[in-house]
């Protein structure tokens, strides 16, 4: 018997920890227009949190100092 109750408490507090997290998702969400200018403001700003910037794999080195693998020196 206590078994099933403690299932049945568990699943209780499962239930009202996704609700609330639910609730505070809608939160923030209305906080987010509320806090835009414009609409215009509003979708840049969820649009930037939604697609972050391409990773850059690899740069163009600005001197020997930025790349360690650039020997110093001539190496012919």
């Amino acid at each position: 018997m206590i078994t099933a109750f403690t299932l049945l408490a568990m699943l209780v507090i499962a239930f009202l920890c996704w609700r609330i997290y639910d609730q505070d998702k809608t939160i923030r969400q209305l906080t987010d227009k509320l806090m835009a200018r414009s609409f215009k403001d509003y979708v840049v700003g969820v649009r930037a949190r939604e697609d972050p910037p391409p990773d850059i794999t690899s740069r163009k080195p600005m001197s020997w100092y930025d790349d360690p693998n650039i020997l110093d020196g001539d190496s012919s």
